[in-house]
């Protein structure tokens, strides 16, 4: 069997209502999923039984393994179970830290399912010595077409028939998992979930996950609109960026428990259908931009945000009712932080309100925060910078019979590289170099598919007006050459040493953004979710250039997670520091320092003491300090941490 692998690819508004989207038309954008066309297929060099990552889920790699039918009538449960009870048995072998990858392959098809997908028997958290804090991590699944490769739940299924009991079909963790410490790296790409018709109770995604974790290309629906939750992100911690996804009826589409140390950050996301609200939000944190809710059932919010101590964001979204009482719902016991810009509504009788007190009765929000804005700078705009935002490029996807160049098919990595062909793969688990790799304008993708890559880096040696997309890896990688990057699902440090004039996409990236060398002047970076775990120095740093953030995690309190300074931008629009490792007060660094820099930040902090001094800001030769005392605390859970909806300090624009 071999297979080719390849990617493709307002109504009308008052004329005051336009005017304001033409003065925001740098960040203008499509409401709601893209519905990106994805047609993803490996050769068979790469199978699991050929000495690759892949597990064909109609060809898995043992004989005792099932082999799914995908034809719609036949039950392919356990087929998907012995594929999760593969990777179970690597963890188990290896440990939980870092666990071989491998990626469960799903080729087009009906599969008809009748029970939660996961391993056989119960959690693995309950094995000895593991504190039930461990469950699977890097859990892989690509399917080979959005529109057809479908997971679908057996009509009135045993089991799923009661809301009150509700039970998953598609799971990341095992349902009885109470928390997992080692979450990293989980993905779901380019499948369509459906529950069915009669299953009540059915949720279609249990999805988990931190620091590298990705949601992309993904329906998932209910044929007669009934169901407890489209997705649940049913335990902690959830981090990343998920983008392209649309949730189709449910009682609630996405739903957002209390995990405080969540902070899942949604790009290009459409809700509809839903029965009580689009999306609900209990703790932690939660991002949107490019939202589009559209819901047709009476009084069903887009947004309902539950409990104290949860900080939301959403920007540039389109919130769409037949009639309702408030498109953002926040409870009325108060307590959570929102900071909201750019949203339009229509159908609702307000856009955001407290209880039943609407607070912003307009079908227009330009910007609203839940709590007075902060400042240091006496007669500062109280308004958030907005910078100008630009979607990662499409980059696109090449046959493997001619146009990949698998590593492992070369005398060494670099005639990989100088090969000519556009894609560049990486096979086995782990490889050792003895120095960096030249990447030559011929190279478009590299993919390392989960392989660990010692010993050197990636230059990007080569001008070209073309991307490089590099995912999936743990390779440093250094701009050599005017050429924009993008890492996706990525390790390694990432850096511009040259100071060159190109742009950094990052999507799902940790460890990458320490020293000066990261956002310099003149470079923009765009970093949709990034994870830093420095112990010490300065974490995230914009020294004179652009950056843009949407959701971060930072951990470790003796470090400065977030620096601008040499009159960089830093805008970032969510994300939170775990502050571990907490330090005495006299030898405290700050959450965030500027230095003769702009800045607008919305943030909270987690796991216990907050930060001091939680700005300190340095013009012109003169500090400020702005402690965390002036902010308003998380409660919940955590009750020492605060929410930062909104803190700025610009010269102008």
């Amino acid at each position: 069997m071999h297979h080719s692998f390849e990617r493709r690819g307002l109504s009308l508004l008052p004329a005051v209502l336009l005017l304001i989207i033409l003065v925001t038309a740098a960040n203008a954008q499509q409401f709601g999923d893209r519905h990106k066309d994805q047609i993803i297929t490996f050769p068979a060099e790469l199978l699991v039984q050929n000495g690759g990552p892949i597990i064909d889920i109609k060809n898995p790699p043992m004989s005792i393994m099932h082999a799914a039918k995908a034809d719609g009538v036949t039950d392919d449960t356990e087929a998907f179970k012995d594929a999760y009870d593969f990777i179970k048995g690597v963890f188990q072998k290896e440990g939980p830290w870092n666990p071989t990858q491998y990626y469960i392959y799903i080729p087009d098809g009906t599969y008809s399912v009748s029970d939660t997908l996961i391993y056989h028997g119960p959690t693995i958290g309950s094995y000895p010595n593991w504190n039930g804090t461990f469950d699977l991590n890097h859990i892989h699944i690509i399917g080979q077409s959005r529109t057809r490769t479908i997971i679908r739940l057996q009509d009135q299924c045993i089991g799923y028939s009661d809301p009150n009991n509700p039970k998953i079909v598609v799971a990341f963790q095992h349902p009885d998992t109470v928390f997992n410490n080692v979450p990293g790296g989980n993905f779901l790409r380019n499948i369509t979930i459906d529950t069915g018709r009669g299953n009540p109770g059915a949720v279609g995604l249990y999805f988990q996950g931190a620091n590298q974790t990705d949601l992309r290309n993904i329906t998932v629906k209910s044929d007669d609109g009934l169901g407890k939750y489209g997705i649940w992100f049913k335990t902690g911690s959830i981090q990343g960026y998920y983008t392209d996804v649309t949730v189709q009826g449910f009682n609630v589409g996405i739903f957002d428990p209390i995990n405080p140390e969540g902070d899942p950050a949604f790009e290009h996301l459409t809700v509809t259908g839903q029965n009580e609200a689009g999306i609900e939000h209990t703790g932690g944190g939660l991002s949107l931009r490019g939202l589009l809710s559209e819901q047709t059932q009476p009084g069903v919010p887009a947004i309902k945000i539950d409990g104290s101590g949860s900080q939301t964001v959403i920007v540039d979204s389109s919130l769409i009712a037949k009639r309702g009482a408030s498109a953002i719902q926040l409870s009325a016991s108060g307590g959570q932080g929102l900071f909201a810009r750019n949203i339009t509504t229509s159908g609702y009788d307000s856009t955001i309100a407290m209880g039943s007190q609407p607070l912003i009765s307009g079908k227009f929000v330009t910007e609203y925060v839940s709590s007075a804005p902060q400042s240091l700078r006496p007669g500062q705009t109280m308004k958030s910078l907005n910078l100008p935002v630009r979607e990662t490029p499409s980059v696109p996807w090449y046959d493997p019979k001619t146009q990949w160049a698998i590593v492992d098919d070369y005398p060494n990595i670099q005639a990989a590289f100088d090969s000519g062909k556009p894609v560049v793969c990486f096979k086995v688990h782990q490889y050792k170099i003895s120095g960096d790799i030249n990447v030559p304008a011929s190279v478009k993708v590299v993919d390392c598919l989960g392989s660990s890559v010692q010993g050197g880096g990636l230059v990007i040696s080569a001008l070209s007006a073309d991307p490089i997309l590099v995912e999936d890896s743990s390779i440093p990688i250094r701009a050599g050459a005017q050429r924009d990057i993008i890492q996706r699902c990525a390790g390694g440090n990432i850096s511009n040493p040259k100071g060159l004039p190109i742009n950094f996409y990052l999507e799902n990236v940790n460890d990458v953004a320490s020293g000066d060398d990261f956002c310099r002047p003149g470079q923009h970076v765009y970093a949709r979710q990034i994870d830093i775990e420095y112990g010490s120095g300065s974490q995230i740093v914009c020294n004179g250039g652009t950056l843009w953030m949407f959701g971060f995690k930072t951990e470790n309190a003796g470090a400065t997670p977030l620096t601008v300074k040499n009159g960089g931008k830093l805008e970032i629009l969510g994300g939170y520091t775990n502050t571990t490792n907490q330090q005495p007060p006299d030898k405290q660094n700050p959450e965030l320092r500027i230095i003769d820099g702009d800045a607008s930040v919305t943030l909270f902090t987690n796991l216990g003491a907050p930060f001091l001094r939680m700005v300190d800001e340095t013009r012109n030769g003169v500090n400020s300090i702005f402690p965390s005392s002036a902010l308003p605390l998380r409660g919940n859970e955590y009750r020492r941490d605060i929410l930062m909806p909104l803190y700025v300090s610009y010269i102008g624009q």
